[in-house]
């Protein structure tokens, strides 16, 4: 991901020496984030939406799909992306055929989703001023709230370790989250 110049693919087999490898120009103003899971890198373009490169041939990325959104951040699991999609919250995107890809479920987060993370049955989102929100996603047709925490300032991005959920923003955020629907 390098903000408006769009997917950037990084050879790192020797760290010492990192090289680039690729690249694919996406069309929307800023890539927020990016998440890859076998032959394709699926990058939050911001309101260009989801979309969807193949990267079997790092050098020659192709532009495989996308979806129409507001999306800042993305993750995946199994054939799902799990969309922050700005006003309109947490998106879940059937990406089973990533040259077409389909809606399966959505929530409203009340806030502006900007990162998403998921482990197990739930999606942990960033919802900018209104803290960590926890969405039960183990039916992506119909996700429901778990459970939220005020951050008491802004979330911007979410990374999930075994109990832990860390919320960047206005600082750093460690939130446990053993019990998802009451997070301390």
């Amino acid at each position: 991901m390098a903000g408006e110049i769009g997917l950037v693919i990084i050879d790192v087999s020797n760290p010492a020496t990192p090289t680039l490898k690729g690249s694919y120009d996406i069309a929307g103003w800023y890539s927020n984030g990016v998440a890859v899971a076998g032959n394709y890198a699926y990058v939050a373009d911001g309101d260009n939406g989801l979309v969807i490169i193949d990267v079997s041939n790092p050098a020659a990325p192709t532009l495989k799909g996308s979806y129409a959104g507001a999306s800042q951040g993305v993750a995946m699991v199994g054939n799902y992306a799990y969309v922050a999609d700005g006003d309109n919250g947490l998106v879940i995107i059937d990406v089973s055929n990533p040259a077409a890809p389909t809606l399966k479920g959505s929530y409203d987060t009340i806030g502006v989703s900007l990162g998403v993370a998921v482990a197990g049955n739930y999606a942990y989102v960033a919802d900018f001023n209104n803290g960590l929100v926890i969405v039960d996603v183990s039916n992506p047709a119909a996700p429901t709230l778990k459970g939220s925490y005020d951050t008491a300032g802004e979330s911007w991005k979410v990374a999930v370790a075994g109990n832990y959920a860390y919320v960047a923003g206005g600082g750093l955020f460690m939130v446990d989250v053993s019990n998802p629907a009451v997070p301390l």
